[in-house]
């Protein structure tokens, strides 16, 4: 008697979970800005600046009822900052840093059949891909100031190309045609590895925080 009263249970929720559940895909695009944080130590005159960046890439989500899914992402996104000093002023550095990044959230969701607010939460998973840098420095032998352009070389002991962290956002979304659906989010992303491995004796950690601010396109199956 347990086990049918158990199995009767488990078919009402399984059904009412299908009978809502529908898959989305999309493509999302926006701007990033990136805070980089580090320990100056003694260059106490030195001021890290963020910089805006740009982010796109593809979505996935599925509806498991009307207020909860499960949502993946595949996005390229910039973390860009600048850094300068205080005192010397023609010291300009301006980095680009470019990673592929994975976020995997739960999406929670509240509104009508065409608008909706919805919270995501998750982690996700990021690669370093490649960094530029430019910007002019001054030259204390010749005493001339100098402009500069270059790709940054990784180097394995220093450098973490791996990337992994907490995200958040909020947003809304419009659904303008019974199977499209456009979305505005902000959404933060807060790193929890350093960009630099500890291998001296004095310990140089350096993160990254970085706010997206994104639209999306999705078609509803």
């Amino acid at each position: 008697m347990k086990r049918t009263i158990l199995t009767f249970v488990v078919g009402v929720l399984w059904c009412g979970m299908t009978a809502s559940a529908q898959w989305r895909i999309g493509v999302t695009g926006g701007a990033t800005y990136n805070v980089f944080s580090m320990d100056k130590q003694y260059l106490t005159d030195y001021q890290i600046d963020g910089r805006w960046g740009f982010t796109a890439g593809v979505s996935g989500q599925y509806d498991i009822n009307n207020w909860l899914a499960v949502r993946a992402d595949l996005n390229w996104t910039q973390k860009n900052y600048r850094k300068h000093r205080a005192i010397l002023d023609m010291m300009d550095y301006k980095y680009q840093n470019n990673y592929v990044q994975l976020p995997v959230m739960a999406s929670f969701s509240v509104g009508g059949q065409k608008l909706r607010g919805f919270c995501n939460l998750g982690v996700y998973g990021g690669y370093w891909l490649n960094s530029y840098y430019k910007g002019s420095d001054f030259n204390n032998f010749g005493e001339y100031l100098y402009s500069f352009s270059y790709k940054q070389e990784f180097n394995s002991d220093r450098d973490q190309r791996l990337d992994f962290g907490l995200l958040g956002g909020l947003g809304v979304e419009y659904r303008f045609a019974p199977h499209w659906a456009a979305q505005a989010e902000v959404r933060y992303y807060y790193s929890t590895v350093s960009t630099t491995k500890q291998y001296m004796r004095v310990k140089d950690y350096r993160y990254n925080a970085t706010t997206a601010i994104q639209l999306g396109a999705y078609y509803v199956f």
